[in-house]
């Protein structure tokens, strides 16, 4: 008889049937947090992390920059967003000295009617706002380089400011650990290049999976603060914990690194989820981080080592909106043969091969490459998703996967790559999530 397993999917759920012979070994869902009270922004803002308050200082006459992340993201910024603006208002800011910046690092722009949903149809109308361009040489100035060498050019903007706020979530992060802090600075308001750049820092082959390594730690951490050091500029930050429902629980707001890593502690303590033994498989979900593609398959590094060398890994992506800005290398090879060329080269080889395919092409394609090959060299990975908006063969598209729109060929697949008395990991909230084995 089989073995059902309910994941929420979208607004709704999915049930999924493993084979009777599975040993489930648990399934791993983060600590409750309740949902913040309304104005814990507010109250949050009134006692900063080592810094002054905003409302206590002097802001008439100052420029100001409130960065937001983007569409892609699931925070909810219009939520709490009319509690920022009160705040500076408190200090004597003008409405004409506020200017909103999206931080969109080098995703496409967002559209019209995201911009409302981010941000709210009043605040959206009342303030001038404007999204990134990472490609725009007539909107970014260079700053320097940082000590690992990444070439510092960010939005001009933010150079023309007199204070900067940096408004973002804390939330899991396969190459730096945790989102949040001057992430919204670099990658999120720089050039391509210097994006490109400050990813290759975490392109290391023993340690290609940053999740959950602390800003202190973590080397793409470390360098963007560096190089947003470089502006040399006040920066104020505003960050949201979330639950496994996307909704905010607490902020941490105040200097750019302090009140970073009190919310990185914050969020580790809900987010991590220990296992005592390594699964032959893990059924991770992408939930909540369902907006694209991109955004859906970090489930998988999110719970990666949950799972056994040379275990599958397979992951439910909700991927709403279709593709998003995940890049499709132009030729791949199938599923097998490059399973097999990643056995050959080893974990040594894995990024030398990338850059050999990815010749002339972005950078950040070659840390996206490498880390999903280093990944297929590890694991069987295979992705369920029933989209529209993607083609039936996206995992071969993708050269990182096998890929079903069919449950019941998801779940066959699975178990035919495991042994028969397989034993599984699931993880219903794998996109806000991630695993340690201790």
């Amino acid at each position: 008889m089989a073995k059902a397993v309910t994941l929420p999917w979208g607004d709704g759920t999915l049930e999924l049937m493993l084979p009777d012979s599975c040993r489930i070994l648990g399934e791993l869902v983060p600590q409750p947090m309740e949902p913040a009270r309304p104005g814990a922004c507010s109250v949050a803002l009134s006692n900063p992390w080592d810094t002054q308050r905003l409302a206590s200082r002097d802001l008439r006459d100052k420029k100001i920059v409130v960065v937001v992340d983007d569409h892609s993201r699931p925070t909810p910024v219009a939520t709490f967003l009319d509690q920022i603006l009160d705040e500076i208002a408190a200090g004597g800011a003008a409405d004409k000295n506020i200017r909103i910046l999206v931080a969109i690092g080098v995703h496409r722009p967002s559209r019209s009617e995201e911009i409302e949903s981010k941000l709210g149809t009043e605040i959206m109308n009342r303030f001038s706002w404007s999204c990134h361009d990472a490609y725009d040489p007539d909107g970014l100035v260079e700053l320097g380089s940082t000590s690992r060498g990444t070439k510092v050019v960010l939005n001009k903007l933010l150079l023309e400011a007199d204070l900067i706020i940096c408004v973002g979530s804390i939330e899991p992060h396969l190459l730096l650990g945790f989102g949040g802090g001057l992430k919204m600075i670099i990658p999120g308001c720089a050039g391509a290049e210097t994006i490109g750049k400050n990813h290759l820092q975490g392109v290391d082959p023993d340690s290609f999976d940053y999740v959950g390594v602390r800003g202190d730690i973590s080397p793409m951490r470390l360098d963007l603060e560096e190089g947003a050091a470089l502006l040399s500029k006040d920066i104020f930050v505003i960050n949201v914990a979330m639950n496994e429902h996307a909704r905010p629980t607490r902020f941490f707001c105040g200097d750019p690194i302090k009140a970073h890593r009190a919310g990185e502690a914050f969020v580790e303590s809900a987010a991590r989820l220990e296992v005592h033994e390594q699964a032959d498989i893990v059924l991770t979900n992408s939930f909540p981080m369902e907006f694209d593609l991109r955004q859906s398959v970090k489930c998988l590094g999110n719970t990666l080592y949950a799972c056994k060398p040379g275990g599958v890994m397979m992951a439910c992506a909700k991927a709403q909106v279709g593709l998003g800005e995940m890049p499709l290398p132009k030729k791949t090879l199938p599923y097998g043969v490059m399973r097999g060329i990643l056995k050959i080269v080893g974990k040594g080889g894995v990024l030398p091969l990338v850059k050999k395919a990815k010749k002339g092409e972005p950078v950040e394609e070659v840390f996206i490459g490498h880390f999903g090959l280093q990944m297929l060299r590890r694991n069987h990975l295979g992705i369920y998703c029933d989209s529209p908006l993607l083609p039936n063969d996206i995992g071969r598209k993708m050269g990182l996967a096998k890929s079903f729109t069919s449950r019941e060929d998801f779940m066959s697949w699975g178990a035919s790559r495991a042994p028969k008395r397989a034993t599984v990991w699931v993880f219903p909230f794998g996109g806000s999530t991630y695993a340690r084995c201790v």
